[in-house]
């Protein structure tokens, strides 16, 4: 408890410091979440160099934005919602967030019990060969814990278009999953 306490205090100063230009600062900040936070534009992406992209302009949305950090919550907590608003003006720039609904797809079932034998790696691969629709709606949902009315006012679609691209995600994963 008291080196969350610590890592809050010290993540404070360091945005402080940067927001004023320090740049050593800004560095330590940088290596301190840069890891988590490419990850996290890669699950939203689904490749390299959409990733990189989303990566290099959260980067540039967090020091800017590094004043506006009121040490309300973890820093960590604050830089991923940077990020993730990042990836989905990202998906939103290429009008990608709604998929075509392929015909025949079965929606009988969605359940991906059954595998568990995966991987996490593996599963991760699967969820970014997803459309950009899906895989952001199942990013959103199961990742990072948004409920659908707040996932909706996010990607302007309503509640239940929220449920439908998380329930098609599903069904086309556990496909996806079945063939391999």
């Amino acid at each position: 408890m008291e080196s969350t306490r610590n890592a809050a205090v010290l993540f404070e100063v360091l945005a402080e410091k940067a927001s004023r230009g320090d740049n050593r600062s800004f560095q330590q900040i940088y290596d301190a979440i840069a890891g988590k936070m490419y990850s996290l534009c890669l699950r939203y992406a689904g490749n390299a160099n959409d990733a990189n992209d989303c990566f290099q302009e959260g980067c540039v949305k967090l020091y800017r934005n590094l004043g506006s950090f009121r040490g309300e919550g973890s820093f960590e907590g604050w830089a991923r919602r940077v990020f993730v608003a990042t990836c989905i003006d990202s998906i939103k720039k290429r009008n990608l967030l709604l998929p075509v609904i392929r015909e025949g797809l079965d929606v009988a079932s969605d359940n991906l019990s059954g595998y568990d034998h995966l991987t996490n790696e593996d599963l991760m691969r699967s969820i970014r060969q997803l459309p950009d629709g899906y895989r952001t709606v199942i990013n959103l949902y199961l990742v990072e814990g948004y409920n659908h009315k707040e996932i909706g006012e996010m990607l302007n679609i309503s509640e239940e278009g929220s449920r439908s691209q998380l329930f098609r995600a599903r069904v086309l994963l556990q496909k996806m999953l079945s063939k391999n």
